[in-house]
Order: structure tokens, then sequence, then C-alpha cells
């Protein structure tokens, strides 16, 4: 009786003159009283008498059976059989929920297109998969501890409840391990504690509840560990606690309503691309370096950075209140992409060359100083502090070389008057002729008084005129630090109205970017 298969049942009627087993008959009997058969408290590992039963029979009740045999509402609700044969449901409508606890199912199930109202394989075996594509589940589906080797394909499905998957343990070495593409679920897709030997696919897929990874260990070193390319999560998309992924995580175009995650389960991705990945609310750390490190790994589409991950995580940051991580990631991702430019120069000519070349030097030039002064437009007021820097320079040696004597007054007719000249021909008595000249009882006792600090303000800014530079001015041949004085009044003047300019456009929102 163990290898003798039973005709297609279509009527009572079909098994006239049929043996069955006493698992059979104990199934027959909870059926039409709407129980559970509890054939075994485990899942069976050796087929016997006591604990098979047969596909054909099976499928006749879960289609409802007969008049003569009908089955509950209820369903059929099965736990620790051995199930012999191919249970072909396909494009078919059950007349309850399946419930097939602790069981072994020796052929892989056919339920393309199948309806029903619930399917529970908790804990069950599959040695040669499911193939349940298409199928449409007014409720839940539950794959709770199920040990499947083989595809558990549910591609196109619509559950309008939740799919569980928690401590199940799916292998496939020909495909994907858990195939959810295109599926419509209603609930939530929880897969905390999955072990996954095989692609788990939900590229397309739009879940109305959250979608649960932690816990879980994804392998797939041949190609993805997890597809998520396009999927639609619209609760949250939990990756915390992941245990191991080998393969490549694609969340290229999905959408999340939530991200909540940790640092240490993106490092367990060694392959992450993220391009297009967009998020409304971040729940998860909001340290930049640590951000950094998740953007270096999935910022990138074809093996080239792209921004659209840093753009995406400053916006979320902007919008919840962090302004200045915002702002640090948008810098990274400007000096990221100006990176990207000048290697990608390198790979069209001679390494050397373009190294060298006045193209990419001056752009080099030129990223590092929008970098400083005003951070990309994302910083503006770093030029204020670059300001106050160059004027800081400027006061210094204009301080030290005033009273070194190296100034002298701006003025053709001052410098050839006779008050002057006695001055400034007497060094020995006169170590500084401009300060004795200027003196309150000296002969030029009403002309402009120096002032180191405005002095380098009025050769920094050039928007500024105080009146100090066009009134003083330092001398080459009286001291050294006159020398490198007049020499530093063309550095702080060039860099003053570089600063001053791009300060001026960050502010006013030339540039800016925040």
């Amino acid at each position: 009786m163990l290898n003798t298969p039973l005709p297609h049942i279509t009527r009572w009627s079909d098994l006239n003159g049929v043996a069955l087993t006493p698992a059979e008959n104990i199934v027959i009997d909870a059926a039409k009283a709407g129980k559970r058969a509890n054939i075994g408290d485990t899942t069976p590992t050796t087929k016997t008498e006591a604990v098979l039963i047969r596909a054909p029979l099976l499928r006749y009740l879960i289609l409802g059976g007969c008049d003569e045999c009908r089955t509950q509402a209820a369903g059929v609700e099965v736990q620790g059989a051995w199930i012999e044969h191919t249970l072909d449901l396909s494009f078919a409508t059950a007349a309850g929920p399946i419930s097939l606890y602790d069981c072994h199912i020796a052929a892989r199930p056919e339920m393309m297109h199948l309806k029903l109202h619930g399917l529970y394989l908790n804990r069950s075996t599959l040695p040669s998969g499911l193939n349940a594509q298409g199928v449409q589940v007014g409720g839940d589906v539950f794959l709770r501890g199920l040990k499947a080797k083989g595809a558990v394909s549910l591609s196109g499905a619509a559950i309008t409840g939740q799919l569980a998957c928690e401590g199940a343990t799916l292998e496939n070495a020909d495909g994907p391990a858990l195939n959810l593409q295109r599926a419509q679920v209603g609930g939530g897709v929880f897969l905390s504690g999955l072990t996954a030997k095989g692609a788990v696919s939900l590229s397309g897929a739009a879940i109305t509840g959250q979608l649960d990874c932690e816990g879980a260990t994804l392998e797939n070193a041949d190609g993805p560990a997890l597809n998520l390319q396009r999927a639609s999560v619209k609760g949250g998309f939990l990756w915390r606690n992941v245990k191991a992924v080998t393969g490549r995580v694609n969340l290229s175009s999905a959408h999340f309503a939530d991200l909540a995650d940790d640092a240490a389960s993106w490092d367990k991705c060694n392959d992450l691309t993220m391009v297009g990945l967009t998020y409304d609310v971040l729940h998860g750390s909001t340290d930049v370096l640590e951000r950094l490190d998740w953007l270096k790994k999935g910022a990138k589409n074809d093996g080239g950075f792209h921004p659209q991950p840093y753009e995406q995580l400053a916006k979320v940051l902007r919008e919840s209140g962090h302004r200045a991580e915002a702002r640090e990631i948008l810098i990274a991702k400007e000096r990221e992409q100006r990176k990207t430019v000048r290697a990608r120069r390198c790979h069209k000519r001679h390494w050397l060359k373009s190294i060298l070349s006045p193209r990419n030097i001056g752009s080099t030039i030129v990223d590092i100083v929008f970098r400083e002064t005003v951070g990309y437009g994302y910083k503006p007021h770093r030029s204020i502090f670059l300001l106050v820097f160059l004027i800081s320079l400027g006061a210094y040696v204009a301080a030290k070389a005033w009273d070194a004597g190296d100034f002298a007054p701006n003025s053709d007719v001052i410098l050839n008057s006779a008050g002057w000249q006695a001055l400034a021909d007497d060094r020995t008595a006169y170590p500084n002729p401009a300060a004795t000249w200027s003196d309150p009882l000296g002969p030029g006792q009403d002309y402009e008084t120096f002032q180191p600090v405005a002095y380098a303000v009025d050769i920094v800014i050039p928007i500024i005129a105080l009146g100090q530079e066009t009134a003083w001015s330092p001398s080459t041949n009286r001291g050294w630090w006159g020398r490198q004085l007049w020499w530093l009044e063309w550095c702080l003047t060039a860099l003053g109205w570089i600063v001053t300019a791009i300060g001026a456009a960050a502010v006013t929102g030339v540039i800016r970017r925040d």
C-alpha cells in the first residue's frame, strides 16, 4: 500500500474498493468534522502506513469533497503526516485554508494560481520546494520553521494577510531559495531568523506592511542574496541584527516608508547596490562616519559612483532636523563626485599625463578652493573664518612692519615734504619715522592714524575701504618686515577677492546647496 498510487478523485465513489491507510482515515474524519487531523507530533522521517497520506485524497478534501464527504469551512488541517505523490492544486479553488503542520511533503506541491483562504506549512519539510506562482490567498501564508530544498516560489502571488517565514531554512542550488517577485502582500513579510542558501528575491513586490530581516542569514555567493529591486514597502524595512550575508544585496529603485537599520548589519554586506533607493523616515544611526561607510558601499552604478544615495540620505536627515549631518553628507558627495570625474579622465589618457595636465591641475585647485572656503556651498559661514584668518595674518605682519619702522605715508606730497625728509633721513634719531611723523605732537598729527587691523581689512576685503591702504604703504627699502608685507599684500588681496566672492555667492544662494 505504501507505493500504491490513488486514482484521480472527484467523488466519494472513486474510493470504492481502495484500501486507505490509518492516517488517511483520520484525515477524512477530521475534514468532515472541521478539526485537525493529528497524525503525529513531529515531522516524520520514515514513510509508514501510520503517517502516509496520498496526494489525490488530500486534493479531494482540500477542494471541498462532495456530498457524500463534505469538507467543513475550516479546511484541511493535518499535523505530522507523510504526504506522498504530487499535490496538484493548480488553477483550482480550495474550500478553505490549507494547514499542513510538521508534514513531510515528498513531491513538490503544485499550486499555481490556486485560490484559497490561507496557507500554513509551519515546520514542514519540502524536499523539492513549492510552486505557488500566482497563488491568491485571502488570508495569511505561514512558512514558519519550514525546511525546503528547491525553490519556494510565490512569484506574482496576491496575499491579503501576512507572509511569515520566521526561522525557515530554504535551500536551492539552482536558483532562488524564496521567490516573491511581483508579489502583493497586504500585511507584512517576516524573514526574521530565516536561513536562505540561494537568492531571496522580492523584486517588484508590493508590501503594505513591514519587511523584517532581523537575524536572517542570507547566502548566495554567485548572485543576489537579497533582491529588492523596485520593491515597495509601505511599512518599515528592518535590517538589524543580521547574522550573515554572502552575495549581493540589491536595493536599487526600492522604496521604504521607514528604514530601520544598524551599521553592523550593513558591514556584513560586501556587495551592496542602492542607487535609486528612497525612504521617508530613517530609524537608525545619524552618525556621519557610519553613514558615509554605508554610502560608499552602495552608491555605485556599474562600478561607478552615483550621487543619488547621498542626496536621498541628506534629504531625510534635513527633513528630520539633522541639518549639520545633511551638509556633511552632501559635502562628501561633492568630494566623491569630483574625484570620480578626475579618475575618468585618467582612464582616457595616460595617468601621468592626466595628472599633470593643466585641466586636471586647474580643476584640482578649484576643487580645493571651493571645498575649503565654503564647503562646496554647503558651509558659507566658513568663508567668514577664512577672512578672519587672512585679516589676522595681515594685521600681525602689518603691526610688525609698523613697529620696525617700515611704513611710509602713501602720498607723494608728504614724501617730498621737508618734514618727512628730515625724519626719514635720520634713522638713528628716528627709527620709526612714520610713527614719529603721525604722533599727536608730530608734523603729521592730522594725517590718517595707522591701525593694523583696519589696514588688514582694507587689503583683504575688496568691498570695504577704511582709508588705511590709501594712507599708508609698506617700504621695501627700510627693513625685512616691510619687504614681507609688500609681497604678502598681493597674496592677501588675491585671496580676499576669491574668498569674498565665493562667500558672497554662497550666502546669497548662487552656489548654496542647502
